[in-house]
């Protein structure tokens, strides 16, 4: 036998291993230098935003119009100023010039910082993430979301005569008296100097069946101020049981005109019997107004004014 025969053989490199080594070696490269990109620059990519995405955004929200009196071809409110509902702007939210709805909380500026949002997660309004497909960071984009938070219930919607009478005496319910008079605790005794919304004083006895029975110390042909664009005119009834009120709003405050097309008027917070509307038109011909009682945000069609800060 030959000495060949008694010789092993070298083993030849598998081509199939030595791919995989390298196929291996180079998404470890890739890892590690996509994560010290991210770590070092921020993962800010130029990339256009897609579905999926987790983007960080700033924004300002209203409704009547863009809170800056942007314009837009084709925008029906062109050129009017909205009422801002929302924002992640410090420098709007404490701007004093800039109107804000009704509902508008001004938070503490430290909480003012980019809105975190993954595209198509269902955590911010469908429009809105919608609209962010396609933004690169840096850019800004107007948007108008239809009924943004849907229509408004009829369930919820409520027509007021302008004139109406009211009881000088009258029995509620402990839940009403608390909610009118903004009271924690509708304890039984005596309760004086009560600020009724519509800005006259009343006083209350609670009773022990947990009724309430209020007095309402209103001074005819005197007006009281409800808010800054709403009095109500209290005249005497032809009942001595009774007193009439009129509604009267105030025309030459701007958020109060009205659309002479639609009759929808810039919104009006009003309080009644511990329930929180908004008055969303005033007929002066038929003396009567309308309310709803959802949010105010409800019913209206959003404008956004969105930046696109980066990725997450």
């Amino acid at each position: 036998m030959s000495d060949d025969a008694d010789t092993p053989r070298k083993k030849g490199r598998d081509p199939i291993l030595m791919i995989g080594t390298i196929v291996l070696a180079l998404a470890f490269v890739v890892v590690i230098s996509g994560y010290a990109y991210g770590e070092i620059f921020g993962n800010d990519s130029n990339e256009p935003a897609k579905y999926g995405d987790a983007v960080k955004v700033n924004y300002v929200g209203s409704f009547y119009g863009w809170y800056d009196g942007h314009e837009q071809d084709g925008d029906q409110f062109s050129g009017e100023f909205g009422m801002v509902f929302d924002t992640s702007l410090w420098s709007v939210a404490s701007n004093g010039d800039i109107q804000k709805s009704w509902g508008f909380t001004e938070r503490k500026q430290e909480q003012y910082v980019p809105f975190n949002v993954t595209i198509g997660s269902g955590n911010a309004l469908e429009g809105f993430e919608t609209a962010l497909i396609g933004m690169k960071p840096g850019e800004t984009k107007w948007i108008i979301i239809q009924n943004g938070y849907g229509e408004v219930p009829e369930a919820q919607t409520q027509t007021w005569d302008m004139t109406t009478e009211m009881e000088y005496t009258e029995k509620i319910s402990a839940a009403e008296f608390r909610g009118t008079f903004g009271l924690t605790t509708s304890a039984p005794g005596f309760y004086s100097d009560l600020e009724h919304p519509y800005g006259w004083i009343s006083q209350a006895v609670v009773n022990s069946d947990g009724t309430v029975t209020v007095t309402h110390l209103v001074e005819p042909d005197t007006t009281y101020t409800v808010n800054d664009y709403m009095t109500v005119e209290v005249t005497v009834s032809s009942d001595p049981t009774k007193f009439s009120i009129e509604f009267i709003f105030d025309g030459d405050k701007e958020v109060v005109e009205t659309d002479p097309a639609t009759g929808a008027v810039q919104i009006i917070e009003f309080k009644h019997g511990g329930q929180t509307y908004y008055i969303t038109n005033i007929d002066e011909a038929a003396g009567e107004f309308t309310t709803k009682s959802s949010r105010e945000v409800v019913g209206m069609d959003l404008y956004f004014m969105i930046t696109f800060v980066g990725y997450q």
